[in-house]
């Protein structure tokens, strides 16, 4: 199934189940009923942070979005090629998700593979938000971290912890990618 719809399916369910009208839900995520109903209908792909909005609103975690309904056992293991693509759009941003959690039920935290793609000094700033906290573990490439109003640079090893509500981004430096280890922490 297409990570697309399959999001959109799961968040039809999560809103259905609590009874919520497509408008209530889009209201209390913050975004237009047209592009929730987009989402829901696979489309089109949005940035984590709107898929964010939506699981706060239903009050799931972000997670829950791409798991495949497997009860909670001893561990559960992710194969390099049974990772997640959470939306085939975001490389327009300069980065690509991967979900690395999605066979482990109700978890506190959303473990992603994040690939920056190189860009041009000239491409806009990327500053997202995202309602909890961040932890970002540089594993290749080099990065640029723009944190409010701040750039940090990061090299492979480096880590940074975020407050998510504050706006953010990354950027590969170079002609290289960069590639990072991310943890989110919904609040």
């Amino acid at each position: 199934m297409h990570i697309e719809v399959m999001i959109g399916h799961r968040i039809r369910e999560f809103r259905k189940a609590r009874r919520l009208k497509l408008e209530e839900l889009a209201k209390a995520s913050g975004i237009s009923k047209a592009l929730l109903s987009k989402i829901e209908n696979a489309k089109v792909g949005s940035p984590i942070s709107i898929y964010s909005k939506i699981t706060s609103a239903l009050g799931v975690s972000l997670s829950d979005l791409f798991r495949e309904g497997e009860e909670k056992g001893s561990c559960a293991i992710i194969r390099k090629n049974e990772r997640k693509r959470v939306s085939q759009g975001q490389a327009k941003h300069g980065y690509q998700f991967e979900s690395l959690g999605h066979k482990w039920p109700d978890t506190n935290f959303n473990p992603f593979l994040l690939t920056y793609l190189p860009r041009p000094k000239s491409a806009a700033t990327p500053h997202f938000t995202f309602e909890g906290d961040e932890f970002i573990f540089l594993l290749e490439g080099e990065l640029e971290m723009f944190y409010g109003g701040e750039i940090h640079r990061l090299n492979p090893g480096d880590c940074i912890f975020l407050n998510g509500r504050v706006p953010h981004g990354g950027r590969a430096v170079g002609k290289n990618k960069a590639v990072a280890l991310l943890i989110s922490i919904p609040k």
